[in-house]
């Protein structure tokens, strides 16, 4: 590879270890959570810290404040996912999810936020105690043993044939009613999938990690019924958490993650504990023909780490261009699990990066577009909207693929914005306000960033950041 440069939340006590609680009280920021002023922590730095508090109330859709005008061609309902309930947990990916969203019609913002309600959820609360494993701690008893975390329903939501999916990375999506955000339970699709279905389907396709003795990856088609349309083996267990399609490819990065599958059936450490970064594999290219998904186009590179991808094109019978956001190595995980409890300080930098994949040779070229550390990415054409973490809090902006030039949303002080959604030339973030201690759904012009939000459509709360969302048109 050559580069170029309504119902209150309900805490739970810790299942695992007699510690847990101990090590969070002692790294949790409690002063943020009370509204004071942690020492040495500027405002902006505290309406971070701010964001790690359990969802303070659940409700259905309810008429919200607006400031400015909302579009009127903006019909339809955007939703956004994310950790909401942060439990004994002790990792940031473990908090149990919760489902938000707004709807437009005529002018008019209605607004709901409910907790994803899942099987292990409910006997938790129930029982007032963590009782599963999760991705950084390990359950009690027999759940200790032989099983994977439980799953939270945190990453992601997927909009389909009258049902909000609410996806997570390694289990089955928990199906959610749209009108109500009431849980409606785990499903298959029909039979259609499993045992796993990835947090980031794509223009019509998704995969899935299959878990066992023969670790591999199960590609989907969802184009009118979901269908598996092919399997890829997998040299060993891993770590996956997005994909990108073309017109005519599946492409995956399977990065040198090795997943530890046998010490975590036997009970030893945590799944999280369980990842080890061993960079003398290389990161591994794998295209897959969508006409012969059978005969997948495999080779090596050196060792990068990605979270997600922008996009990615074939430029010809033999060569795809992809764009994404390469990491050094794997230390982003463990700034993300703990970024809710420790002092906060910025991630490791990644750079907006262009691959350039030769099928024939087997060969990755590699140009970097950005220094400027970042991700969540909303790609619109011409250009790409992204959050900026060369410093905290995050900074919302667009980046233009043409000129190369980055251009910032003023959102004002203290306040964090969350991953972009462009419908129809808008920009929709869902922003928090520590001076108010909201959030609100911002608005954006996509021609006009530096004007900011044409329009603000307030919760009277705040919700916690979320990871990803989708917009439904009505």
């Amino acid at each position: 590879m050559n580069t170029r440069s309504a119902a209150p939340s309900t805490s739970l006590r810790a299942g695992s270890a007699a510690d847990v609680a101990a090590s969070r009280a002692a790294t949790y920021p409690r002063g943020a959570e009370d509204g004071a002023a942690s020492a040495g922590v500027t405002p902006a730095l505290q309406a971070w810290q701010r964001l790690f508090r359990d969802l303070p109330r659940e409700h259905g859709f309810v008429p919200l404040r607006v400031e400015g005008r909302i579009p009127d061609e903006l019909r339809g309902t955007i939703y956004r996912c994310g950790p909401s309930h942060f439990g004994p947990y002790v990792h940031w990916f473990d908090g149990d999810g919760a489902v938000s969203a707004v709807r437009f019609e005529r002018g008019r913002a209605e607004g709901a936020v409910r907790t994803v309600e899942t099987k292990w959820l409910r006997a938790e609360r129930a029982a007032n105690r963590q009782l599963y494993r999760s991705y950084a701690q390990l359950g009690r008893g027999l759940r200790r043993w032989f099983t994977l975390p439980k799953n939270p329903a945190n990453i992601s939501v997927l909009p389909r044939n009258g049902e909000l999916l609410a996806l997570w990375e390694a289990g089955l999506p928990i199906a959610i009613d749209p009108q109500t955000l009431e849980t409606r339970g785990e499903t298959t699709l029909g039979g259609a999938i499993g045992p796993t279905f990835s947090a980031h389907p794509h223009r019509g396709f998704n995969f899935g990690l299959h878990y066992g003795p023969k670790f591999s990856i199960d590609l989907y088609a969802m184009n009118g019924d979901v269908r598996r349309i092919g399997n890829v083996p997998l040299p060993r267990p891993t770590l996956i958490h997005d994909f990108i399609p073309t017109q005519r490819h599946f492409v995956f990065f399977c990065p040198p993650v090795r997943l530890r599958l046998g010490r975590l059936l036997a009970g030893i450490d945590t799944f999280d504990a369980n990842l080890a970064w061993e960079p003398q594999h290389g990161t591994e290219v794998i295209v897959v023909p969508l006409a012969t998904p059978n005969k997948p186009i495999r080779f090596t590179v050196p060792p990068f780490f990605q979270w997600h991808f922008v996009n990615a094109w074939e430029t010809s019978d033999t060569e795809i261009v992809v764009d994404y956001l390469p990491y050094r190595d794997f230390e982003t995980n463990n700034w993300f699990g703990r970024a809710p409890y420790d002092p906060p300080r910025t991630p490791p930098a990644s750079r907006y990066a262009r691959a350039r994949l030769d099928l024939t040779s087997r060969r990755m070229d590699v140009e970097v577009l950005s220094d400027l550390s970042c991700d969540f990415p909303a790609f619109d054409q011409k250009h790409v909207w992204l959050l900026s973490f060369d410093a905290l809090p995050p900074k919302l902006f667009r980046f233009d693929l043409e000129t190369l030039t980055h251009r910032f949303v003023p959102l004002g002080p203290d306040t964090v914005p969350s991953e972009p959604t462009v419908v129809n030339g808008w920009v929709l973030s869902l922003v928090f306000d520590a001076t108010r201690d909201a959030s609100y759904l911002a608005i954006i012009d996509g021609a006009r960033p530096e004007d900011g939000p044409v329009a603000k459509a307030w919760f009277d709360h705040f919700i916690p950041f979320p990871f990803h969302g989708a917009w439904e048109s009505q």
